[in-house]
């Protein structure tokens, strides 16, 4: 199925666009209470999930409780199915990304075989842009169905940016995206 009218729920706006029915259905409505109560539950609901996902990666441990939460209210999920580009070499970075389920791996343009070892679960990618303003170093592909979370440079320049160190030094032993 399909919403419509969410924005004027959201904002309490009027809505923008008139909806006609082509055929016979069966619409659903949600007044604005319980619009906003369900919006609320899931994105709390995500939070917690998201949280616990943060303190299962090794990189983001040093990070204090306070600045995980930040990153979890921050973050925004993605799914890529198999086969699909996430980042391209060569592309401006300005996301961080971190695996949440699926497989990934990166290439480079002219090299034959992989540039680092497949990455999964809880392992991340995006940093080493992010970290030096460069553009994307290899191109990062799904293996299988993927579900990423992402960051973005602000939140990770003022979040994670204490980390620059430990990914940088990290960044020497692994060659990443």
């Amino acid at each position: 199925g399909s919403a419509f009218g969410e924005l004027a729920l959201l904002y309490g706006a009027p809505r923008a666009a008139t909806v006609a029915a082509e055929t016979e259905l069966v619409a659903f409505t949600l007044d604005m209470l319980t619009f906003k109560s369900t919006m609320m539950g899931k994105a709390q609901q995500d939070h917690a999930v998201y949280l616990s996902f943060i303190n299962s990666v090794e990189l983001l441990n040093p990070l204090s409780e306070a600045d995980k939460r930040t990153i979890a209210y921050a973050l925004s999920e993605r799914e890529y199915p198999a086969e699909r580009n996430i980042i391209c070499e060569g592309d401006e970075g300005s996301e961080f990304y971190l695996i949440r389920e699926g497989e990934v791996k990166c290439t480079k343009a002219g090299v034959k075989d992989e540039v680092s070892g497949r990455l999964k679960r809880g392992d991340f990618f995006g940093e080493l842009a992010l970290l030096s303003s460069d553009k994307r170093a290899a191109t990062v592909t799904t293996v299988v169905p993927t579900t990423v979370l992402v960051l973005s440079r602000a939140v990770f320049e003022r979040v994670v940016g204490s980390l620059s160190e430990i990914l940088q030094s990290g960044a020497g032993a692994q060659q990443r995206a």
